[in-house]
């Protein structure tokens, strides 16, 4: 991977970081936030190495922890493992298939969900409204990630020409 790709792969992390800390909060329903970084994550490992991308998801993963004192760092590991996951569940699978991609978005989505059912769990107790709000969550991170994915896949396959003449 190049500088550049490096440097465009952090700025796009940058601008999904303030939509997440400024815009998601607007979107919220029911207590839900959808996290748009499952969908860039997602997108982000499917394209580059994932050993490049771990110190920038670490980085913005920090960052977003910071929003929330109180979750500091749950975020930033979470990120950290599925990014290692979706490397390892998407190696041995056709690369250029939306299907795949799909089900891996569903895959991380539903991780992601349970991991934080079971981070609130503790904190709180396991109880039947917490795994109604894990639901909750899953369709929701599901619908807005499935969009924001396919966003970044209409973006990142536009071919831009700035010649003139």
């Amino acid at each position: 991977m190049s500088f550049w790709q490096i440097i465009r792969t952090l700025i796009s992390g940058i601008i999904v970081l303030y939509l997440q800390i400024l815009v998601m909060p607007q979107w919220t329903v029911a207590g839900i936030t959808p996290n748009l970084f499952l969908g860039w994550i997602m997108f982000e490992v499917w394209r580059k190495p994932v050993n490049v991308l771990i110190p920038i998801i670490f980085l913005l993963g920090i960052c977003y922890d910071l929003t929330t004192p109180t979750l500091l760092g749950m975020h930033t590991i979470i990120f950290i493992l599925l990014a290692f996951g979706v490397d390892e569940f998407h190696r041995p699978l056709e690369k250029d298939s939306y299907i795949t991609m799909a089900i891996t978005l569903g895959l991380v989505v539903i991780a992601y969900s349970l991991y934080i059912f079971i981070v609130f769990g503790l904190q709180t107790e396991f109880s039947f409204s917490l795994f109604l709000i894990m639901l909750g969550m899953i369709i929701y991170n599901l619908l807005i990630s499935t969009i924001f994915t396919g966003l970044l896949v209409f973006i990142s396959n536009l071919k831009l020409d700035f010649r003139h003449g």
